[in-house]
């Protein structure tokens, strides 16, 4: 497979895996109840790819079997599970840091290749004309 589908592959799954942290993130902290139809729904990801990340499975599996279904809040929450939300957030934001640079580099490169394309169109229309 070329390097460039490569990569955006790994991006795209980076991307849909952060979107699946963050729904379950959220919906936790929210006091919602946490099953793996609420997060894919969430995340706007299927339940197979929830399925098939074993971290994520552990983690549904376990929040939806051992959490009351009540709002919680920072106040509520134990040192250990602030720290826990908080380096969440930290990982999701550098990810999301990173994939708006590879999306802005990406956008900078289409952006040389499309003025390319328009110049090379208008020499061509030029020839075009002149061979008339």
């Amino acid at each position: 497979m070329p390097e460039h589908l490569t990569a955006a592959a790994r991006a795209r799954h980076t991307e849909t895996r952060a979107r699946a942290d963050a729904a379950l993130l959220a919906l936790s902290n929210a006091g919602e109840p946490v099953t793996f139809a609420a997060v894919a729904r969430r995340a706007k990801v299927s339940t197979d790819f929830l399925y098939n990340q074993p971290d994520l499975r552990t983690k549904i599996n376990d929040l939806r079997t051992r959490r009351p279904h009540h709002r919680t809040t920072p106040e509520q929450m134990s040192e250990r599970e602030r720290q826990s939300a908080s380096s969440a957030v930290r990982a999701l934001s550098s990810q999301l840091k990173e994939l708006k640079r590879r999306h802005a580099e990406e956008l900078g490169e289409l952006r040389k290749a499309l003025a390319v394309a328009h110049g090379e169109n208008l020499a061509l229309r030029r020839r075009l004309a002149d061979s008339r």
